[in-house]
């Protein structure tokens, strides 16, 4: 009785000494500091003033359908409530294909629209497609329709007879457009410094395009 009664308390004795040794969590630890936290708000409320208050460079033009209201802000005479105002219209009617759209937007007239127009640009509107495509030549025989509407004097319909065109027979010269319904010498000396003509593998939508035919 007295040995079993010893085991007993012995074991007790070394479970009391493992409790003990096991280090106890202090539950305050897992909250931040509220100095920390405050200082990272103040941090990013003053880099977010420092880039309201940055003016654009020279020739810098912001994408009305996609700026944040941190941006619109660095735009002559457009505050931060006009900026909110412009983010919240965009969100829920969706974006605009112009400056002069910009007048649906609460507290914009006509002057201001003027002020803006050449520091603004449009995602998704046709001056905006026009304006990526100059910045690379066009590939005739390999470009969708959608990227040669964005050339000058290109629409919907030449794009398509493009299409064909080189689906029969690609394109060897820029010269070649001629041979195009609809392509006149005046539109071939628009697109000449545009264009060119590189033979191309098949891309996805050639490929689905050949087997839509097929």
């Amino acid at each position: 009785m007295r040995r079993a009664l010893t085991v007993v308390l012995a074991a007790a004795g070394v479970r009391l000494a493992s409790e003990v040794r096991r280090p106890v969590a202090d539950p305050l630890a897992r909250i931040p500091d509220s100095a920390e936290m405050l200082d990272s708000a103040a941090g990013e409320l003053a880099v977010e003033d420092a880039r309201r208050a940055l003016p654009l460079t020279e020739g810098e033009r912001l994408d009305a359908n996609r700026a944040p209201a941190v941006e619109l802000d660095r735009l002559p005479g457009v505050g931060p409530a006009l900026a909110a105002r412009w983010v919240a219209h965009r969100d829920s009617h969706g974006g605009f294909a112009n400056a002069d759209d910009l007048s649906s937007i609460t507290g914009v007239g006509p002057a201001t629209v003027e002020r803006l127009r050449p520091l603004l640009e449009f995602s998704g509107s046709p001056s905006m497609l026009r304006r990526r495509v100059r910045l690379l030549r066009v590939n005739l025989n390999s470009a969708d329709p959608t990227t040669l509407i964005g050339l000058p004097g290109i629409g919907p319909v030449l794009a398509e007879r493009i299409v064909e065109h080189r689906r029969r027979t690609p394109f060897r010269s820029i010269d070649d457009l001629l041979d195009v319904p609809g392509v006149g010498p005046a539109t071939l000396r628009r697109l000449r410094a545009q264009v060119t003509v590189r033979r191309s593998a098949r891309g996805p939508w050639q490929r689905a395009r050949r087997r839509a035919n097929v």
